[in-house]
């Protein structure tokens, strides 16, 4: 059955691959330290259980960023506020225009919680579309 295919979970050597892809290992280096083929590698990275598990990886992966990220901002804020404070002119633009640049491209999401529903709702929508595709 074509939909069983996708229910079967990665081998440890096709769980190895993906966390040496992460790592950033080359295709020929996961081969050679798994002993398997090259072709292979292609062939798992090509079915798609493996690439929504590599998807996963990638969205775990992007969430801890995005924290890390979040947590520097107030640090970033206070060091851009010192620039203003610069001594030397240059620096004081360059820190004003960067702000300003920033404001300037702030977006503001709904505030009234029943669009923020519908928003929700017409992307999962549209994400529902788009995987049937």
């Amino acid at each position: 059955n074509f939909g069983e295919k996708f229910m079967e979970p990665l081998t440890a050597n096709q769980n190895k691959a993906l966390a040496l892809l992460a790592t950033g290992q080359s295709v020929e280096e996961i081969s050679n330290f798994l002993g398997i083929h090259r072709s292979t590698l292609w062939r798992w990275r090509q079915d798609p259980q493996f690439i929504a598990e590599w998807n996963k990886l990638i969205y775990e992966t992007k969430e801890v960023q995005e924290r890390a990220l979040l947590e520097m901002q107030a640090k970033a804020i206070g060091a851009l506020g010192d620039c203003l404070n610069s001594r030397n002119e240059m620096v004081k633009l360059r820190a004003s225009l960067t702000i300003l640049e920033k404001v300037q491209g702030l977006k503001v999401g709904a505030t009234n919680p029943k669009q923020v529903l519908q928003i929700k709702e017409n992307a999962k929508q549209l994400d529902d579309i788009l995987n049937c595709i």
